[in-house]
């Protein structure tokens, strides 16, 4: 017992708590090699250097769960570096992303009072197939998954859209023709043809904005693109729908790029 230390002893060689030491004990990640009868917990001095290396993995982004469940399995460490590294280099990747929106978003409010900067275009007319559905912004991913499963024939590109039939900020109980641009590889299921609608579609001229990022966020940015356009004495069209275009979407938001178009006059 004269070469085994305290928990406190151990604490304060190591350079922690002994809070942390006793908790450590209780999930099973540090056992004590001795406990008297009084449950004081006792180490070896040889064991500062596991904690040392638990400390190691927890400032890599490690969690106790993934140490714990290493150290059970008793796997090599290079496979818990390799998995830890992947998501180290996605969340730096993430944060860079966030870092150049900031900075961006707070470029534009500097020029015109927005997050935005919006350019005009005149758009040429182009056909779509559509469907009809009432319901929830929430709900549009759903709903062009169900028109994407009605064709038999995708082609490389499938480019989505959403048309929505009343204006202004509905979020709840929305009117929307859920749309894809046609073209010459796509080819609907036979018991679909009855319903995907067929039409030209003719903004002509729109106030656009793309979004590089969550789809989630697309009715803030709607927002701030009416406030750009009232700001700029922009004058948006009664007669013709909003309606937003799905570029790319994909499960990394910082690959994803949406179009929002508001006619204007």
């Amino acid at each position: 017992m004269s070469n085994l230390l305290t928990a406190g002893e151990f604490a304060k060689l190591a350079s922690t708590t002994k809070r942390t030491i006793q908790y450590y004990d209780q999930i099973g990640i540090l056992k004590p090699v001795q406990t008297n009868d009084t449950k004081y917990r006792f180490y070896e001095e040889n064991q500062i250097l596991d904690y040392q290396r638990i400390h190691l993995l927890t400032t890599l982004g490690i969690s106790l769960d993934e140490i714990l469940s290493h150290l059970k399995s008793k796997s090599h460490l290079d496979g818990l570096f390799d998995s830890k590294k992947e998501l180290i280099e996605k969340e730096i990747r993430l944060l860079e992303f966030n870092l150049r929106n900031l900075i961006k978003f707070q470029s534009n409010l500097k020029k015109n009072r927005t997050m935005v900067e919006p350019k005009v275009k005149v758009m040429n007319p182009f056909e779509i197939y559509y469907i009809e559905r009432i319901g929830p912004y929430s709900n549009i991913g759903k709903y062009c998954d169900e028109l994407k499963s009605m064709f038999s024939v995708k082609g490389k590109e499938f480019t989505t859209l959403a048309i929505f039939e009343e204006q202004g900020y509905n979020p709840k109980n929305s009117k929307i023709k859920i749309a894809v641009i046609k073209s010459d590889n796509l080819r609907i299921k036979k018991e679909y043809s009855g319903d995907i609608k067929q039409i030209m579609f003719n903004p002509r001229k729109v106030l656009t904005y793309t979004h590089n990022g969550s789809g989630d966020l697309l009715s803030l940015f709607w927002k701030e693109l009416e406030r750009f356009a009232k700001n700029e004495n922009i004058y948006k069209r009664e007669d013709f729908p909003y309606f937003e275009i799905y570029r790319k979407v994909n499960s990394d938001i910082t690959k994803q790029y949406f179009e929002i178009y508001l006619p204007i006059q």
